[in-house]
């Protein structure tokens, strides 16, 4: 580990450089080059790579990671982390993947049962005038609005089946529950006088039809003395109640009316035989909860054209579009409305139960049958008898029944409307729909929707008991589908999603993102601050001093090259030299010997401190007052050290000096070059076994 870490931090325990040593090998013999170019530069007292993990405790011979280490080790993890939700956004992906309608999810589930209170309230027309209107004293009728009656209505999704291409099956239930805790002391018995579908109904179809078909209905009204304003109860008029013509008409044309009572908003809710599929979100996670299908068609069979036909991508009021945009247009869909609206977005409005809202309405003359919108022309089953301004013909959706919707007492209708009919008192603050949904989710915090059912009639003036009827728009009830806050615990976990998760992202990128560069600018600054004070320190100043005194050549070093290079000049020299010079020549000898012994010794001391000094200091540990600790050799160590090496000399020197030999001085001097340089090579590589021969070879010479 040591060895790597030194590598990187551009350090060696070798005096030498090894690739410098080959060359050095080769060159050896012809020229001495000095050891000092190959000494440890200052940036090798100190490294970054140092500072992280140089953390030697007492008595250890190894590295660890320092606390700086671990310091920058998290800045830069928490700053990638950072990064990473900066862009991936991992609450979008945990979002998503909540609103995916998969089988046995969470979101699935909460659409299959809706844990929601969800109301149907009606409010019926109670005719207060009926006799004075059917013996021509009164010219309108009056009506007073009772109510409400409501009922709690139990949406859920049977027999699902997911497909392969996105979306599910499924059929719709709707069963209704009477809630008199909530109809404000209303029951379902009351009594009052309203219109008779049954007999307004068959004389409406019968009406066009040639004599012969309208002679036994007429016949068999007169005989039963059947009325158009009858005498019921309100669950009767709402849920069924049994007629003679019922039965007549069950019996002769069973392809028309296949039930023996009729009741308004019993036909509204009758699902039996429908089917639907809607989108799971699968290849688009804004769509989930959404119709593909009703029927197994995108289209309403009743209307021509898409604008007025197609209900891909409407709500059936459970959940709506996922991640609005501001010009996106929302759908929305019931059976008992008989066709898509589309609604128009007003604008973000007070939180609702802590969630985000923006509320919407229906859009502007949806129901003005293209009067001042060409693309609702398309809602006027005959161009040349289209209902008036503010009414929907929905007849194909109520058994052939003249039933038209409207906005609840005529609001944004025709004023025509109210002036046949007394009674009617449109309020838009009581009488506009609204939705307040979620942008984010699609998940409805409030909504109303409301509606009126009309009898539009025809001339009838040709059938028995209802002449007075003819082209009247008699209002008979209007309802509203209501859902006025979530259930908590739904508010609860809606909440989590949409208000503490969103927080949660953004205090883990800000807060990954600061203190993550605060960590790694405190590692930073910390170890330019014990670089810094390494510098300072005065051991440093010392082998600072040492490196710039000892100039690649110094003195004794250039003299020794000198000599070497001179050595085999002055062996031949010396046969030539007279006898009687020799003696004065031995003296200048000796004491160049001793010159060189002197530089000699110096260079080996120099290099001797240089290789203790490179050691301690790749093992100094420095402690917050920039001092050095005990990670450099021991003064004792280093005493010996070089005591040893003294004697090794001396022991060279007397020999030279004792035969008097020059040429024993000069192969002196190279073996011992070449010796120190062997053995700073095998210190600084930890090659022990070229240590232990160079030690063997020195035993068999001596």
């Amino acid at each position: 580990m040591k060895e790597i870490i030194n590598f990187f931090a551009g350090r060696r325990y070798s005096a030498v450089n090894t690739c410098e040593m080959q060359v050095m090998d080769s060159t050896i013999g012809k020229n001495h080059k000095s050891l000092n170019q190959n000494r440890p530069s200052l940036n090798r007292g100190l490294s970054v790579l140092d500072a992280l993990f140089h953390d030697r405790k007492k008595g250890k011979q190894t590295r660890s990671p320092t606390f700086i280490f671990f310091l920058l080790t998290t800045g830069l993890l928490l700053i990638c982390s950072g990064i990473f939700v900066l862009l991936f956004h991992p609450y979008d992906l945990i979002f998503k993947w909540k609103l995916l309608l998969a089988e046995d999810g969470e979101i699935f589930q909460l659409w299959e049962r809706p844990p929601v209170d969800l109301f149907l309230k009606v409010y019926l027309f109670n005719i207060t005038n009926h006799e004075d209107f059917m013996s021509g004293r009164a010219k309108k009728l009056n009506v007073e609005e009772i109510g409400p009656y409501v009922y709690q209505e139990l949406m859920t999704h049977e027999n699902v089946t997911f497909n392969s291409n996105g979306t599910l099956s499924t059929i719709p239930n709707h069963p209704l529950l009477w809630r008199g805790d909530l109809s404000e002391g209303r029951q379902e018995d009351d009594i009052f006088y309203l219109p008779n579908i049954a007999l307004l109904a068959i004389a409406h179809v019968a009406a066009p039809k040639n004599y012969f078909f309208r002679l036994p209905v007429n016949i068999f009204v007169r005989k039963e003395n059947i009325q158009p304003v009858v005498k019921m109860t309100a669950k009767e008029f709402m849920m069924g109640y049994e007629s003679p013509l019922t039965t007549l008409g069950n019996t002769l044309l069973p392809h028309w009316i296949h039930f023996d009572k009729v009741g308004l908003i019993d036909r509204m809710y009758d699902f039996n035989g429908d089917f639907a599929t809607y989108y799971t979100g699968e290849n688009d996670i804004r769509m989930s909860g959404l119709y593909d299908t009703f029927h197994g068609s995108p289209d309403l069979p009743q209307w021509k054209g898409e604008h007025c036909s197609n209900i891909q991508g409407a709500s059936d009021g459970t959940k709506f579009m996922s991640f609005m945009q501001e010009n996106d247009t929302l759908l929305f869909f019931r059976k008992s409305m008989c066709r898509p609206q589309r609604l128009k977005r007003l604008g973000k409005v007070d939180p609702v139960q802590g969630l985000e809202a923006v509320k919407f309405t229906f859009e502007d003359n949806a129901l003005d049958n293209g009067v001042h919108n060409d693309l609702n022309k398309c809602f006027c089953r005959d161009p040349n008898k289209c209902l008036t301004e503010g009414l929907i013909d929905v007849t194909d959706c109520y058994y052939g029944f003249p039933i038209a919707l409207s906005y609840p007492h005529f609001l944004d209708a025709d004023p025509v409307l109210l002036e046949n009919v007394t009674g009617s008192k449109p309020n838009r603050s009581l009488h506009e729909s609204y939705f307040v949904l979620n942008p984010l989710s699609g998940l409805p915090l409030k909504l109303s929707a409301k509606f009126q059912i009309n009898m539009a009639m025809s001339d009838v003036r040709n059938m028995a008991h209802v002449e007075k009827f003819s082209h009247l728009t008699i209002p008979m009830l209007w309802f509203e589908i209501s859902m006025m806050e979530l259930p908590k615990r739904l508010e609860d976990r809606f909440s989590l999603y949409l208000n503490i998760l969103p927080v949660v992202e953004k205090v883990g990128l800000y807060g990954s993102l600061i203190l993550g560069l605060a960590l790694s600018i405190i590692a930073v600054t910390r170890v330019a601050l014990r670089a810094s004070k390494f510098v300072a320190s005065p051991y440093h100043q010392k082998y600072h001093h040492n490196l710039v005194n000892n100039s690649v050549y110094n003195a004794c070093e250039e003299k020794l090259s000198s000599r070497n290079q001179s050595v085999t000049n002055e062996n031949s020299q010396r046969a030539k030299n007279s006898s009687d010079d020799v003696d004065g020549e031995n003296d200048n000898k000796m004491s160049d010997d001793n010159d060189d012994a002197h530089c000699l010794n110096i260079i080996r001391r120099d290099d001797q401190y240089e290789l203790e000094n490179d050691d301690a200091l790749s093992d100094i540990d420095y402690n917050d007052d920039g001092e050095s600790s005990n990670g450099s050799l021991d003064q004792t160590e280093s005493d010996e050290r070089s005591e040893q090496s003294q004697k090794f000399m001396e022991i060279d020197l007397t020999e030279a000096e004792n035969h008097g030999i020059r040429d024993s001085l000069v192969s002196t001097v190279r073996r011992l070059s070449d010796g120190y340089i062997e053995i700073a090579q095998a210190l600084m590589g930890n090659k022990r076994d070229t240590l232990l021969k160079i030690v063997e070879s020195d035993d068999d010479e001596s």
